[in-house]
């Protein structure tokens, strides 16, 4: 092709600065060497020449068109084609998405249908959609790169401070073990003392055994306990390396594509002041293909930055501190679960629609949100996120929608509770609607999740159950008591199903409660707070991580995979009103929540 991707934007830039902005004839540039300033344009052979070259053309190439030099094109291009260094580049091509000379035309571009010069395409390019969207995706991609190294400069500070805090909670310990032991040992002295009185040397003897027997069993207690500050010592400088090594790694690449991005930008503000408008062009579309592979890049150091987590406990008391030859260990190291780690939340963007009543949110791809809306009667597409939050498509349903869930990476599983369906609706690459199918499943349908080419359904009706069906929509198990015959739920609004495909966690919107089930319908645990009022969609994230909106609870609850609570993530100060949407998004860590009369949030 005419040009590589890896150019040096700064030599460039250098370049093209030296250059003046005067069309020469391209003949006697490319066979006798010499600048010579163009008089005429040939429409047909697409060359700017000479007045010399100019006469003989006429004569020769009687057919064709000529302009003058007062008509002839003036946004000319003097950038040489980087495969065919004599030929400048004059044509795009909009089948490949590529710039070419005359001979790359020739050679690469034959069967295709669309080829344009140059200058019929630049006409008020430097203030065109396109450059804007572009310029929009820097910021956007610099302000993410921006977000991941604050977020790296904070884990640094959590590297350091796990040391410190560990080591000193080890010190304090260590020191109030000792302090019990001396207290222990002085008592045990004093006692012996009393006792001289009466026996003087029978008791100074004991005395002096008791002391040395003491003084061992100290000297013994304060090896061992040095001995385990050393080891946690040991462990925990072997973490705080690889954490370091793993966030400086962040930093530095972080910083190369920075580089890279203000380059690009540069050369875009250069182009657009200089009236430089085929070279705006060609270096629109190198920056263009530079920033796909930036935001990949991005997001593989978004997904590097994570440290480990862990805690370290005291397992000391009076007894086994008092009694050291029954002593193994007073120290327990313990890493701490990704899903367990308390997580922190800030706003990347608003996805500009307003909520109106009960939905929920499914994430079909990086840039796709789809969002179910009960009183529409349509499916809601946000389809390209990455350039816009407030454009979006609709798709007409046959019934007021409730629950939409991925099955495929084109395909979502959207329950109409009235019609007692579940309708498979496939997408296209451009997410039009190809194909639908509808399962009939029973009336008051409500959650749907997706595993393992089965359906998993909640239903509100009496009595309340959650069934596991394939996919034509026959029942394969039913679930609705425990094991002592009592009813499992009330009202199962949602649902959704554990990273590892192995529990079923349902929230039950007037229990106040989250229930996880294994595949054969054994509880396994149950979530229930003061701080969780009528539950809505839930959904997991990489780690196992279980996340349930609150809706009069007006919050965001992050539980562990065995539904213990980890935090509140979200609430009123972070501006969460009645959240009943949530979905997650692995490869950049995010959830997207929806609230009634509120903004979809990205977080």
């Amino acid at each position: 092709m005419a040009f590589s991707i890896g150019s040096d934007f700064s030599t460039s830039f250098t370049q093209d600065s030296d250059e003046v902005q005067e069309m020469f004839c391209e003949h006697c540039d490319k066979h006798d060497n010499q600048y010579v300033p163009a008089e005429g344009f040939c429409e047909e052979c697409f060359e700017y020449l000479c007045g010399t070259c100019l006469k003989y053309h006429k004569i020769y190439m009687k057919s064709h068109t000529i302009k003058d030099k007062d008509n002839m094109p003036q946004d000319f291009c003097l950038e040489k084609c980087s495969v065919h260094q004599d030929e400048l580049i004059k044509f795009y091509c909009q089948d490949c998405k590529k710039c070419a000379c005359t001979e790359c035309k020739t050679q690469d571009h034959g069967n295709c249908s669309i080829i344009s010069h140059l200058p019929v395409l630049v006409p008020g390019i430097e203030n065109s959609q396109e450059i804007k969207e572009l310029t929009e995706n820097l910021d956007k991609l610099m302000k993410d790169l921006e977000h991941t190294e604050k977020h790296v400069n904070i884990n640094m500070k959590y590297v350091a401070s796990y040391e410190t805090k560990i080591l000193d909670t080890v010190m304090k310990k260590k020191k109030e073990i000792l302090s019990v032991f001396e207290k222990h040992q002085t008592d045990i002295i004093q006692n012996f003392e009393k006792k001289i009185e009466e026996t003087l040397q029978r008791l100074e003897e004991e005395k002096k055994e008791k002391i040395d027997k003491l003084q061992e069993n100290q000297r013994k207690l304060e090896k061992l306990l040095n001995d385990e500050e050393n080891e946690i010592k040991k462990k925990i400088e072997i973490i705080k390396k690889d954490d370091v090594k793993i966030l400086q790694a962040i930093t530095e690449e972080t910083s190369k594509m920075k580089i890279k991005l203000k380059a690009i930008s540069t050369e875009l503000v250069y182009h657009q002041t200089t009236d430089h408008r085929c070279q705006l062009f060609v270096a629109m579309k190198k920056g263009e293909e530079v920033i796909e592979k930036l935001k990949r890049d991005a997001d593989k150091q978004c997904k590097n930055n994570s440290i480990h987590h862990y805690k370290v406990e005291c397992k000391a008391s009076e007894q086994n501190i008092t009694n050291i030859q029954d002593c193994d260990k007073f120290f327990t190291y313990q890493d701490i679960h990704e899903s367990e780690v308390q997580r922190t939340a800030s706003y990347y963007t608003d996805i500009k629609f307003t909520v109106n009543s009960l939905s929920s949110l499914c994430l079909l791809s990086e840039n796709c949100l789809l969002y179910t809306c009960l009183n529409s009667m349509k499916l809601i597409i946000f389809k390209d996120l990455s350039v816009s939050t407030s454009s979006y498509d609709t798709t007409d349903l046959p019934s007021e929608p409730w629950a939409v869930a991925k099955v495929d990476n084109n395909k979502v599983a959207v329950t109409f509770p009235e019609l007692g369906t579940v309708r498979l609706i496939t997408f296209s690459k451009c997410m039009r609607v190809t194909n639908t199918e509808d399962i009939k499943v029973g009336k008051v349908c409500r959650g749907v999740a997706y595993s393992k080419n089965k359906l998993i359904v909640s239903y509100t009706n009496s009595p309340a159950t959650v069934k596991i069906l394939n996919m034509s929509g026959k029942v394969l198990k039913t679930f609705d008591k425990d094991q002592h015959g009592t009813c499992l739920f009330v009202d199962p609004h949602y649902l959704t199903v554990s990273a590892d495909n192995t529990i079923i966690y349902v929230s039950d919107y007037n229990k106040n409660c989250v229930i996880g089930l294994t595949f054969d319908g054994k509880v396994k645990a149950i979530y229930k707070d003061d701080q969780l009022n009528k539950p809505y969609q839930l959904t997991v994230d990489r780690s196992g991580a279980v996340f349930v909106c609150g809706c009069w609870s007006h919050n965001i609850h992050q539980l562990s995979p065995d539904l213990t609570k980890v935090k509140i993530l979200l609430d009123r100060e972070q501006g969460i009103e009645c959240p009943v949407g949530v979905s997650y998004y692995q490869n950049k860590n995010r959830l997207y929540v929806c609230q009634t009369l509120g903004d979809i949030k990205s977080v």
